[in-house]
């Protein structure tokens, strides 16, 4: 999700910062009372990594770690898009249309959870995360779980695996494929209409 690294070392760096401006104003003494300035800078840096970078800033302007501490753009919104399944109906013989859908996007600070909705069926990831290959492509990926609300005898329950491509060139885009353990596969393309996340 982040550079976990550098976002330590700049927490270190704000916890040596809060103990040297505690410590100045407590009168630059070296003695027992040292140790209490540290608890009181390590307190002051996890309210500023769990409240103001986690909570504040990032539902304000999630956009705001962007390249320097992240060089994932964030996700979160609602995107619209089709799916192209290779899925074969009996009574036809054929694959179908591209199916419309709608993915929901909640992007925290820490982690990423997608919902995905079509006119047949519903889906939620369990297992989702944001990986980088060595040629520096951007992948969103999770394993997800699938559900009917009707025609479940023709569209079972399942589960699946998902691998969208971040394309970021003028606007955000995700595309890539999918599996499924119905032995079925398929394409997905999708393009952000808001950028609110949605935790409902």
């Amino acid at each position: 999700m982040y550079n976990k690294q550098l976002y330590f070392r700049t927490l270190l760096l704000i916890a040596l910062g809060v103990f040297v401006i505690i410590w100045a104003f407590k009168g630059r003494n070296f003695d027992f009372s040292i140790i209490g300035v540290a608890f009181s800078a390590a307190g002051a840096t996890m309210l500023i990594d769990q409240i103001l970078f986690k909570l504040i800033i990032w539902k304000l302007a999630p956009d705001f770690f962007y390249k320097w501490l992240t060089n994932i753009p964030y996700l979160g919104g609602c995107w619209e898009g089709h799916l192209h399944s290779s899925y074969v109906y009996p009574e036809t013989g054929q694959q179908g249309d591209p199916i419309p859908a709608k993915m929901e996007i909640t992007h925290d600070f820490d982690s990423i959870h997608i919902k995905m909705e079509t006119d047949k069926s519903y889906s939620s990831s369990y297992v989702s995360d944001i990986s980088i290959d060595e040629g520096k492509q951007k992948f969103l990926c999770y394993l997800y779980g699938n559900d009917a609300d009707k025609d479940r005898d023709i569209n079972p329950k399942h589960d699946g695996a998902v691998k969208l491509r971040i394309k970021h060139d003028g606007e955000l885009r995700l595309e890539g494929h999918y599996w499924t353990g119905r032995k079925t596969t398929g394409k997905m393309e999708f393009k952000r209409i808001t950028k609110k996340n949605s935790h409902a």
